[in-house]
């Protein structure tokens, strides 16, 4: 029986890989299709090992055990799982009790992600490595539109755009397999390609128009704090791209009107900063930081000395959260492999921003697009995000997915990259 379920289920996937093969906006990346899908399916079958083999455990287990639960629930009671699944109701307390993340179900994206789970149960009879294939094949459709938007807007830059979003190590590690970042990394990407696509004046097919509103459901439900940032800002940048097309005295000056309206908006927040939850937003995220960090003790971890609730007390934390969501752990600054290994890729981050910063010494005159702008925007925000409520540098390597391709997509771009990725053939 568990042969048959398998041999159904890899032939579903197959299916939907064909029918995402066939689409007409997959032939613009057609030299990374299948390289990118395979290493994205390798990467979750790795997550899953690695949960099960290194740590013994984690939020990946979790969440698979605890979606078998609701699952036979919904075998034994179909009507109440229903309940269940749409509107939080449970059956009784004490079952409430043997499910993890119920405290605040409403809220809880943990519970939420588990509920969807379950659902994918019911298909895969509860198999973990095929729910963390489907669910990879989820976070390379959504990377792949997005590699493919780019690539038929700014074709120069395609291999770039490949390179982060497919083939960069923490990010198509992390965003594979049984876990919330492969379903927000896939959702998020999916939502950027769109705006992208509405902003440039692509076509837009009816059934994207149809899918989008789940697909932002999705990402704002996973991760509200990351979609707070990038949801805004990608509706200015369309709000920009469009008004240039029509209003002549903007097409040259895209730019700084995008700068000027972002700093309008930021200046907006700070005057009605009374009326928005701030006091909430700042405790959050001291209490996020003060927790991980009693559990990163044992380990290399990151310490804010001037953190506290208060906008002082993040501004001046901020810098150097920025920098070690980027470049930390160091190579060198532990030993343990996977440390290691992240050291290595930071070491490479450090390289690329150096080749960067010297192409722009030696090109002053390059020409900044509002693309750039928007990218480095998803950067300094959400690496800062990242940087002031995450001080362990495990959690830290699978967190920072959300900024980090945009990143490696800017830092690719500079003419000494372009030259080494020639030379590779990407």
């Amino acid at each position: 029986m568990s042969i048959l379920i398998y041999v159904l289920n890899l032939l579903l996937l197959g299916g939907l890989l064909g029918w995402m093969q066939r689409q007409e906006w997959t032939k613009v990346i057609k030299p990374y299709f299948y390289p990118a899908l395979i290493f994205k399916m390798v990467c979750g079958v790795l997550l899953g090992l690695l949960y099960t083999y290194y740590y013994a455990g984690g939020d990946t287990t979790t969440y698979h055990k605890a979606s078998l639960l609701l699952t036979a629930y919904a075998k034994q009671n179909a009507a109440g799982y229903l309940r269940l699944l749409f509107f939080n109701v449970f059956e009784s307390e004490a079952f409430r009790a043997t499910v993890p993340f119920t405290k605040f179900a409403d809220f809880s994206n943990s519970f939420y992600f588990i509920k969807l789970l379950s659902v994918l149960n019911l298909f895969t009879a509860g198999f973990y490595y095929l729910n963390a294939l489907y669910l990879s094949l989820f976070s390379f459709w959504g990377a792949a539109r997005l590699v493919a938007v780019l690539s038929q807007l700014f074709p120069q830059w395609r291999a770039a755009a490949a390179a982060a979003f497919f083939f960069f190590p923490s990010v198509a590690f992390w965003s594979a397999g049984l876990s919330k970042d492969a379903f927000m990394f896939g959702s998020m990407c999916w939502v950027v390609a769109f705006a992208f696509s509405v902003a440039h004046g692509q076509r837009v097919s009816f059934w994207h128009i149809l899918l989008l509103p789940m697909m932002l459901y999705v990402f704002i439900r996973i991760k509200l704090f990351y979609s707070a940032v990038i949801v805004p800002l990608l509706l200015l940048y369309i709000i920009v791209k469009r008004a240039a097309e029509k209003v002549e005295v903007l097409m040259h000056r895209q730019v700084f009107f995008f700068l000027l309206s972002f700093f309008v908006g930021v200046l907006l927040t700070v005057l009605l900063q009374d009326y928005l939850p701030m006091d909430y937003l700042l405790e959050h995220s001291t209490r996020n930081y003060v927790a991980m960090l009693k559990m990163s003790l044992h380990g290399p971890h990151i310490v804010l000395e001037n953190m506290a609730p208060s906008v002082k007390g993040l501004i001046l934390s901020y810098p150097e959260a920025l920098l070690s969501a980027v470049y930390r752990p160091f190579f060198g600054e532990a030993w343990e492999a996977l440390y290691v290994l992240m050291g290595l890729e930071n070491l490479l981050l450090l390289l690329l921003s150096v080749m960067a910063l010297a192409s722009a010494v030696k090109n002053p005159g390059l020409k900044v697009e509002p693309v750039h702008v928007l990218f480095l925007l998803f950067v300094l925000l959400l690496g800062g995000i990242v940087g002031l409520t995450t001080p362990n540098f495990g959690s830290l390597s699978r967190y920072r997915i959300v900024f980090l391709p945009f990143l490696v997509f800017l830092l690719l771009q500079n003419r000494f990259a372009q030259r080494l990725l020639q030379d590779l053939k990407l």
